[in-house]
C-alpha cells in the first residue's frame, strides 16, 4: 500500500459526498491507496453516507472516533493505516484530480517529510456575505502571513494544509497531540521541524477550501481558533509564532484606549486614529461590497482576538494548573 488518506469527520452531511467524490476522482491508482474515514459518532446521516461508499468501494473504510476531536481521529487512522505515505484530508476541501499523485511526486523529489499546497478559499454559499468572507480569509490583511492561504513558489514552510507525511514521521516525533482541539497540525509540524524534518509547500499541489458562509460561522471559527492559541502554548509550550497573537494585541489596545479615555480624553484620539488606520488598511481589499468586507474583517479579527484574550484569562480555570488535560469536542460547526 503506497498511500493512506485519513479523513476526520463529524456531522458533515452537507460536505461528505462532494469530498469523497473529489478524492475518488483522483488519477492515483485505487489499488495503491486506502481511504480511511474516521467519524466522531455523527448523528446527521454522515455515517450512513460513508458506509454507502464503503460498500461500493473496497478501499474505503469507516472507523469510529468516540472522542470526536481531530487529533484522536488522526491517531486512530494512523494506527490503522497501511500506507507508506499518510495524508490528512478535510471534509470542507476539494482536491484537484492530480492532488495525490502530485503530493507523491513532490515528497519524493524534495525528500521532504511533509508536503502540501496552496489553498484557494471558496465561498461556503453563493451569497454576497459568503463571497466577502472568502475574500477576507484569502488576503494578507485578513490572515497575515499564513502562507498556505496565499500563493507563492515551492519552499519550506512552518505548516501546510492537508499534507502528505512519510509514515516514519510518526515513529520519529510521535502522533498528534490529543490535548489540542485546535492547532494540532501546527504543533505536529513544529515538532517535526525541531527534529530536523522538512515541510515543503508547492504550487503544484492544489486544493480548494469552502469557508464559513455567515458572520456567525466566521465568528465561531475565529473565536475557537484564537481561544486555542494560549491553550496550546500552555499545554505544549511551543508550536505558534507571534503572528498568532496580533489580533489579541489589537483587541487589548482597543479596550485599553477605550476605557482609558474615560480618565484621559487624549486616549480617545489615539483610539480613533487606530480605528481609522485599520479601516484605511483594509481599503485595498474592499473594492466591492466594502461594508460586507469591513464587517467580515472585524468579525475575523475581533473574534480571533477576543478568543485569544479569553483563552489567556481562562487557563487557570480550564486546566487547574494541569498540563495533562485533554481536549473536548467543540460545538458543532456553524455554517
Amino acid at each position: 500500500m503506497l498511500v493512506s488518506a485519513i479523513i476526520p469527520c463529524r456531522n458533515e452531511i452537507h460536505h461528505i459526498r462532494r469530498m469523497l467524490e473529489s478524492v475518488l476522482s483522483n488519477d492515483f491508482p485505487p489499488d495503491e491507496m486506502e481511504i480511511i474515514v474516521v467519524d466522531g459518532m455523527s448523528t446527521d446521516g454522515t455515517r450512513e453516507v460513508v458506509q454507502e461508499y464503503s460498500d461500493r468501494f473496497t478501499h474505503i473504510r469507516l472507523l469510529d472516533n468516540p472522542r470526536a476531536i481531530v487529533p484522536t481521529a488522526m491517531n486512530i487512522g494512523v494506527r490503522a493505516a497501511a500506507g507508506e505515505y499518510i495524508m490528512r484530508l478535510d471534509c470542507h476541501a476539494m482536491y484537484t484530480n492530480d492532488y495525490i499523485s502530485k503530493c507523491v511526486e513532490v515528497i519524493r523529489r524534495t525528500n521532504a517529510d511533509n508536503v502540501g499546497g496552496y489553498m484557494t478559499t471558496l465561498p461556503g454559499r453563493d451569497t454576497p456575505t459568503a463571497r466577502a468572507i472568502a475574500a477576507t480569509t484569502s488576503c494578507r490583511f485578513g490572515i497575515g502571513n499564513s502562507m498556505f492561504r496565499l500563493s507563492g513558489p515551492e519552499q519550506e514552510a512552518d505548516t501546510v494544509p492537508f499534507g502528505m507525511f512519510r509514515r516514519d514521521v510518526f515513529d520519529r516525533v510521535g502522533l498528534y497531540n490529543e490535548r489540542l482541539v485546535r492547532n494540532q497540525d501546527i504543533e505536529l509540524n513544529s515538532r517535526l521541524k525541531r527534529a530536523g524534518g522538512r515541510v515543503i509547500i508547492s504550487p503544484q499541489v492544489k486544493l480548494s477550501y469552502f469557508n464559513r458562509a455567515t458572520y456567525a460561522g466566521l465568528w465561531q471559527q475565529a473565536y475557537n481558533n484564537g481561544l486555542w492559541n494560549p491553550y496550546t502554548i500552555w499545554l505544549v509550550g511551543s508550536g505558534l509564532s507571534l503572528r498568532h497573537f496580533v489580533p489579541m494585541v489589537f483587541v487589548v489596545s482597543l479596550t485599553v484606549l477605550g476605557v482609558g479615555g474615560l480618565l484621559f480624553r487624549a486616549l480617545w484620539f489615539l483610539l480613533a486614529a487606530e480605528v481609522a488606520s485599520y479601516a484605511v488598511s483594509l481599503a485595498p481589499a474592499a473594492k466591492a461590497s466594502p461594508l460586507r468586507l469591513l464587517w467580515a474583517f472585524a468579525t475575523l479579527h475581533l473574534g480571533y482576538g477576543i478568543g485569544s484574550l479569553w483563552g489567556l484569562i481562562s487557563i487557570p480555570f480550564k486546566f487547574c494548573n494541569c498540563r495533562n488535560a485533554t481536549g473536548m469536542p467543540l460545538a458543532d460547526r456553524k455554517t
